[in-house]
C-alpha cells in the first residue's frame, strides 16, 4: 500500500515538472542569427565587402535594406526573451556598404562592447612631381586626402 502511494507521489510530481518544463520553453522566443561582434575589430571602411563582414561576424545579415543608389543597409540582429519580456537580451548591429558592395560606417549598435571598433580608413598617400621645362627646379608635393 505504501509504494503505491509513493509511486502515485512520484507519478504526479513528474507530471507537475513537465508541466513546469513545457511553460517555461513556451515563454521563450529568439529572433535572428548569434554573431560575433569581434569582428567588427578587422573591418576597414572603404575596403571590407559585405561577404567578408558575414565571415567575419560569423553569421549572415538578418535583414538588407536595399536604397536606390544601390548601397545597402545589412543589419545583424539576435534577440532573446525568457517569460516574455520578464528577461531579454538583444544585440544588433546595422552596417552601410557602399554602391560597390564596400563597408562604410556603423550605422548602428546596440549592446556592442565598446572594445569592437572598426578600423580607421587607410588614407593613400605619396607625392606629385612638378617639372618646370624652362627652369631646373623640381617640386615635390606631398598628397593625402
Amino acid at each position: 500500500m505504501r509504494l503505491n502511494r509513493l509511486a502515485a507521489l512520484a507519478g504526479r510530481v513528474r507530471n507537475v515538472i513537465a508541466g513546469l518544463a513545457v511553460m517555461a520553453l513556451a515563454a521563450c522566443a529568439t529572433q535572428g542569427n548569434s554573431f560575433d561582434a569581434s569582428g567588427l575589430n578587422q573591418m576597414v571602411p572603404g575596403q571590407t565587402t559585405r561577404a567578408q563582414a558575414e565571415a567575419l561576424l560569423h553569421a549572415a545579415p538578418h535583414q538588407v535594406y536595399r536604397q536606390l543608389d544601390g548601397s545597402e543597409l545589412a543589419v545583424w540582429l539576435h534577440s532573446a526573451t525568457v517569460a516574455t519580456d520578464a528577461l531579454y537580451f538583444r544585440q544588433e548591429l546595422w552596417l552601410t556598404f557602399d554602391a560597390a558592395g564596400r563597408f562604410q560606417q556603423v550605422s548602428k549598435r546596440n549592446n556592442i562592447p565598446r572594445t569592437y571598433r572598426e578600423q580607421a580608413p587607410t588614407r593613400p598617400t605619396g607625392s606629385i612631381t612638378i617639372e618646370s621645362p624652362d627652369s631646373d627646379m623640381i617640386t615635390i608635393l606631398p598628397v593625402s586626402q
